[in-house]
C-alpha cells in the first residue's frame, strides 16, 4: 500500500510539472519548435559557476552596460532557470510569426529588465503588454510566463491583386526612366497611374537636374529655356511620341531640360513632372502602403498573442511526430514539421514549383543536444515515408570491407571517413527515387517522359555488373601532413613591360592520404591502365602505378591488391602495402565505428598538433594558440545509425579530455581560450 501511494504521488507530481510546462501554449501547427531545458543545463553547471565563467561575466557586463543597471547574476533577469524555454515559428501564406516562450520566476525582476520611459506597459488583470516602438513586436507576460512575438509580412501575399484589395493595399511599383524609354505605358506609382504622350510637346521653362547622362548634341536654348525653331525642326523627330507608335522615345535632356510625362488619370490636362518628383511620389505612396501592411501585421500579431495566452487551440503536445522526437536527457532540442514545408518556405520565388512535392516522402526533422561527463553529442533524425524507408534499407544493406581496417593506424591517423552502400540496390532504387522527387516538380504532363527515362536508365545499366566493379564501400584515411617543395609557373616583367615566364618553388603543407574501395571485377580497370600506359598518362614500377600529371602538386600512386583498389600520395606506404609490410594498429573503438555503420567520420585533433608550419598561420603566436586549442580537444566522431522503422538518423559527438568535469564546462573553457 505504501509503495502504491508513493507511485501515485510521483505520478501526480510529474503530471503537475508537465502541466506547468509552457509546451501546451505552442500551437499544433507550429512549423519549428526549439527547446532549451534549463533543468538539464544547470545540472551540469550551477548558476553560481555560470556567473563566474567567462561567458557569464561577459553576458552580465554587457547587459548591465546596455540597460544602465547592475546585474550580478542571471537570476536577476527573473527567468525560471529550472524550466524549459521555447522558440517556435508559425508560417502561413501572409505572415510569419517568430515567438519565444520564457518561464518566469520573478515577474517584477523581469519587468524591471525591460521597462523604460519610452515603452508603455498596458495592464489587464495579471497580464501585462508592451508594444515595442517600431510596432513590429509585442511582449506579453504574467506572473508565470513571458511571450514575445514578432511578425513579418510576406510581400508575395500582397502581390496578388485580389488578396491585397481585400485589405485595401495596393501593389506599388516604380518604373525608371530607362524602362520609360521602351514602354508605351509607364506605371509610375500604381496600376491606375498611366503616363503616355499623345502629341509632340515642347519643353519650356523647366528647371530640373539631368535625368539621363549621355553624350548628345547641344541644342540652342534661350534664356527662358525655349528651343529655337530652327533647332526644333531638326530634332522634332526625336521629340515626337505618339500612342500609335507603341514605343516612347524619351527626349535626352541636359541641365535645363526635363522629360515630359502626361497624367491621363482624370482629364486631358498635361502635367509635367521631372524624374525626382515622380520618384518622390512613388516613395510617398510606397510608405503609405508599407504603413498599412505594418498596421495589419500588428493586428494579426495582437490576435495571435491573445490566443497563445488564452490557449484556445490544439497544442503541439498532441502532435505524435513532435512528442516522439523528445528525449528527457537532452539539454536542447529542435523539431521541424517537414522538409516539404522547409522547401516551400525558402523557395517562394519558384512560384508553382515552390509548392511542388519535391520533398515528398521526407517528413519531420529533429536534432537533440546531449552533454555528460565524457562527451557532447548531437543526434539528428529524419522521418521517411514507407517507400523511402524501404528503399534506403535496401541501399544501406552493406558493411565496410573488413580488410580496410588493417590499414588504419589510430595512433597516427589525423582522420578518416568511411562509407558503404549496396551499389546494385542503389542503381535499382535510383530511378524510383528520381521519379518520386522530380516527378511532381516537372508536372503530370511529363509523367510518361519520366517513366521512359527511368526505364531507359535501368535498361542501359547492368546493375549486377556495375556492382562487381564498384562494390559501394570506400575508406579515406589521412595519416599525416608533410611539407613539400612545389614548383609553379609565374611571370615577371622587364622595364618595357615584356612578360617573361619563370618557374618558382614554394613550400606547401600537404596531407598523406590513402583511399581504398572494393572491386571484384578488374577487367575495366586493367583496360584503363593499359590505355594510360600507352598514352604515357600512367607509368608502372613493381605493380605500383603512378599518374603522370606535371601540374599536380602531389604524386598520385595506385595499385590493385586483394580485391581492393588503393590510391595514395605516399610511395613508401604503397610499397609497404604491396610487400605486406604495412604496420597499423586500429583501436577497438575505431574498428567498431567503421565496421558497424554505413557512414563514419573521425577527426583526431591531437594528432594534428605541431604538424602545420607556423608560416601557414601567419606567425608563431597564432600557431601556438591554435596548437594549444587542438591539444585540449578530444576526438570528433560522426556516424550514421541503422534505419529503425521509418526513421533515419545520425550522430555527431566530441570527446572531452581528462581534467574536465563535464562537456558544458569544457565547452566554456574552449570559448574562453579562443577569446583570449
Amino acid at each position: 500500500m505504501k509503495k502504491l501511494l508513493i507511485a501515485l504521488v510521483i505520478l501526480i507530481s510529474a503530471k503537475l510539472t508537465y502541466a506547468q510546462d509552457l509546451v501546451k501554449k505552442i500551437p499544433a501547427n507550429a512549423f519549428t519548435v526549439a527547446t532549451i531545458k534549463g533543468n538539464n543545463v544547470f545540472k551540469l553547471m550551477f548558476v553560481k559557476d555560470f556567473n563566474e565563467s567567462f561567458v557569464g561575466k561577459k553576458l552580465l557586463a554587457e547587459t548591465s552596460k546596455s540597460l544602465d543597471k547592475n546585474f550580478t547574476s542571471i537570476e536577476d533577469f527573473g527567468i525560471n532557470l529550472d524550466k524549459n524555454m521555447y522558440y517556435f515559428n508559425q508560417l502561413n501564406d501572409s505572415i510569419t510569426y517568430n515567438c519565444f516562450l520564457i518561464p518566469l520566476k520573478d515577474a517584477n525582476k523581469f519587468e524591471s529588465l525591460i521597462n523604460n520611459k519610452e515603452n508603455k506597459i498596458n495592464t489587464n488583470g495579471d497580464i501585462r503588454t508592451m508594444i515595442l516602438p517600431d510596432s513590429t513586436s509585442i511582449i506579453k507576460w504574467n506572473n508565470n510566463m513571458m511571450y514575445f512575438v514578432t511578425g513579418s509580412i510576406k510581400s508575395s501575399f500582397f502581390a496578388d491583386s485580389v488578396k491585397s484589395a481585400k485589405y485595401g493595399i495596393k501593389d506599388v511599383r516604380f518604373q525608371s526612366m530607362y524602362d520609360y524609354a521602351n514602354d508605351s505605358a509607364v506605371v509610375a506609382v500604381d496600376s491606375t497611374y498611366i503616363t503616355t504622350i499623345d502629341e509632340p510637346v515642347m519643353v519650356e521653362d523647366v528647371e530640373a537636374p539631368p535625368v539621363i547622362k549621355a553624350k548628345v548634341q547641344k541644342k540652342a536654348v534661350t534664356k527662358k529655356g525655349a528651343i529655337s525653331k530652327a533647332k526644333a525642326k531638326k530634332s522634332s523627330a526625336k521629340r515626337k511620341v505618339t500612342a500609335k507608335a507603341k514605343k516612347v522615345q524619351p527626349k535626352i535632356v541636359e541641365e535645363e531640360e526635363a522629360v515630359i510625362m502626361t497624367d491621363t488619370k482624370g482629364d486631358d490636362t498635361t502635367v509635367t513632372k521631372n524624374y525626382d518628383e515622380q520618384y518622390d511620389e512613388y516613395q510617398k505612396e510606397r510608405a503609405e502602403q508599407d504603413a498599412k501592411m505594418k498596421r495589419l501585421a500588428f493586428v494579426w500579431m495582437t490576435e495571435q498573442a491573445d490566443k497563445v495566452f488564452a490557449g484556445n487551440y490544439e497544442s503541439i503536445e498532441n502532435n505524435k511526430s513532435y512528442t516522439s522526437s523528445l528525449d528527457n536527457k537532452a539539454i536542447a532540442e529542435l523539431w521541424v514539421s517537414s522538409l516539404q514545408d522547409v522547401y516551400n518556405s525558402i523557395a517562394p520565388e519558384f512560384g508553382t514549383y515552390g509548392k511542388a512535392g519535391i520533398m515528398k516522402g521526407y517528413g519531420s526533422l529533429n536534432a537533440k543536444l546531449f552533454m555528460d561527463d565524457k562527451s557532447f553529442r548531437i543526434s539528428t533524425g529524419l522521418e521517411l515515408a514507407k517507400e523511402q524507408a524501404d528503399a534506403y534499407k535496401k541501399i544501406m544493406n552493406r558493411k565496410l570491407n573488413k580488410k580496410f581496417l588493417k590499414y588504419v593506424d589510430s595512433e597516427k591517423a589525423i582522420g578518416f571517413m568511411g562509407y558503404s552502400i549496396d551499389t546494385k540496390a542503389y542503381l535499382e532504387e535510383f530511378p524510383k527515387l528520381i521519379k518520386q522527387t522530380y516527378g511532381s516538380f516537372l508536372g503530370k504532363s511529363l509523367d510518361e517522359e519520366i517513366e521512359l527515362g527511368t526505364d531507359l536508365f535501368s535498361l542501359l545499366l547492368d546493375e549486377e555488373a556495375v556492382s562487381e566493379v564498384i562494390k559501394g564501400d570506400a575508406l579515406f584515411v589521412i595519416n599525416g601532413l608533410n611539407s613539400k617543395d612545389v614548383t609553379y609557373t609565374s611571370y615577371e616583367y622587364d622595364d618595357d613591360y615584356n612578360r617573361k615566364e619563370v618557374t618558382k618553388t614554394k613550400k606547401e603543407t600537404l596531407p598523406d592520404f590513402l583511399l581504398m574501395f572494393s572491386s571484384e571485377d578488374n577487367r575495366l580497370m586493367n583496360k584503363l591502365i593499359k590505355y594510360g600506359i600507352n598514352k604515357n598518362y600512367v607509368s608502372v614500377k613493381e605493380n605500383i602505378y603512378k599518374i603522370e600529371e606535371k601540374k599536380s602538386p602531389v604524386d598520385i600512386y595506385f595499385m590493385i591488391k586483394d580485391g581492393i583498389v588503393f590510391f595514395g600520395n605516399s610511395l613508401t606506404e604503397m610499397q609497404s602495402i604491396s610487400n605486406n609490410s604495412f604496420n597499423a594498429s586500429p583501436s577497438k573503438m575505431h574498428k567498431n565505428l567503421l565496421a558497424k555503420n554505413n557512414f563514419s567520420f573521425l577527426f583526431n585533433a591531437k594528432n594534428l598538433v605541431g604538424k602545420v608550419p607556423s608560416e601557414e598561420f601567419g606567425g608563431e603566436e597564432t600557431a601556438k594558440k591554435f596548437n594549444e586549442t587542438l591539444g585540449k580537444m578530444g576526438n570528433v566522431y560522426m556516424k550514421s545509425n541503422p534505419i529503425k522503422g521509418n526513421l533515419v538518423s545520425a550522430d555527431i559527438s566530441a570527446e572531452i579530455p581528462n581534467g574536465h568535469e563535464n562537456a558544458l564546462k569544457y565547452l566554456f573553457s574552449l570559448i574562453e581560450n579562443a577569446a583570449k
